[in-house]
């Protein structure tokens, strides 16, 4: 195995026969709006196994993220473990849309298209620092977990009273 690309010679047409293959290897790139993209280090262990249609891969992967607190800002750790099972397609079989499936190439697999896609996936869409962060003050910016912020609290507008009240009574 070079890089993430694995030979499937000795397994590809024989449906039932498999191979383990042990991941640790850097996924580059990855990332959204809130995690920082970064070359992730990437853990797991796959099965590969022949079926008729090409190898089917499955297995549990995990990495450590970087991310920013949707509501604070503050720099958060995460682990992302997740479990991967996808088909590549082998020569000479139909594939419905070519834009959405992995192929054998030749006698090989990539495995990095197929991990970045489960991975960015997975990604977080909104990490928090905690699960009762306060975020940060709409007018001045202050981080709201230190302490109140010496903002004056504007009036609510009187069409919203009976919303405001309601909110209360709920919360």
């Amino acid at each position: 195995m070079h890089g993430l690309k694995v030979s499937v010679a000795e397994i590809l047409g024989h449906p039932g026969n498999f191979r383990d293959i042990s991941i640790d290897a850097e996924l580059t790139q990855v990332g959204n709006a809130l995690v920082h993209e970064a070359d992730l280090p990437l853990r797991g262990r796959l099965r590969a196994e022949a079926v008729v249609e090409g190898v089917l891969v499955t297995g549990d992967v995990a990495t450590m993220v970087d991310a920013s607190c949707a509501r604070c800002l503050r720099e958060v750790n995460e682990e992302i473990s997740l479990e991967v099972v996808e088909l590549f397609v082998g020569e000479g079989h139909e594939v419905p849309d070519e834009d959405e499936v992995y192929e054998v190439e030749g006698f090989e697999i990539d495995l990095e298209p197929m991990l970045r896609d489960a991975v960015t996936l997975a990604l977080p869409l909104n990490p928090l620092c905690r699960s009762d962060c306060k975020g940060l003050c709409a007018h001045c910016g202050k981080d709201l977990n230190e302490g109140p912020c010496s903002c004056r609290q504007e009036e609510i507008d009187p069409r919203w009273a009976a919303l405001s009240e309601l909110r209360d009574r709920l919360g």
